[in-house]
């Protein structure tokens, strides 16, 4: 996709597969700080479902970065040379969970292209909701 989008358009990404082993190569991916190297509700079913979980739930991070590469794909540069986000994990995702970011343009202002974000996962439920903003123009 290319251009600018105009207010009220809506775009998405493909749906995104968040198992197991999706899960682990982000979460081994990370190399600073060194992260959950332990059991615990991110990587194993055991600790999850102590905790209540239905199985090992996926790192928020993971979620938001899911999001993130749809606006880093429609807006490119665009978006680290003046964009930003701000978002709300709402609901756990869990691996086999399949999530979907979708965002709206809402408006234009001050140069500046404002969008609702959100992520939602296989049974229409938002887990993760927010905005973010981007350079109108390149």
């Amino acid at each position: 996709m290319t251009g600018t989008p105009a207010v009220g358009e809506s775009f998405s990404a493909e749906p995104y597969l968040l198992d197991e082993e999706a899960a682990q190569a982000y979460e081994f991916g990370i190399r600073e700080p060194a992260r959950r190297r332990r059991r615990n509700i991110h990587s194993d079913r055991e600790a999850a479902a102590k905790a209540g979980f239905r199985a090992p739930i996926a790192a928020g991070e993971h979620t938001i970065a899911v999001a993130m590469q749809l606006i880093v794909d429609r807006f490119g540069e665009r978006f680290f040379r003046g964009g930003c986000f701000d978002v709300s994990l709402i609901k756990p995702v869990f691996f086999g969970d399949t999530i979907t970011p979708h965002a709206r343009v809402v408006a234009e202002r001050d140069g500046n292209l404002e969008m609702e974000l959100w992520v939602e996962n296989q049974d229409g439920a938002r887990v993760l909701s927010g905005t973010a903003r981007v350079p109108a123009r390149q």
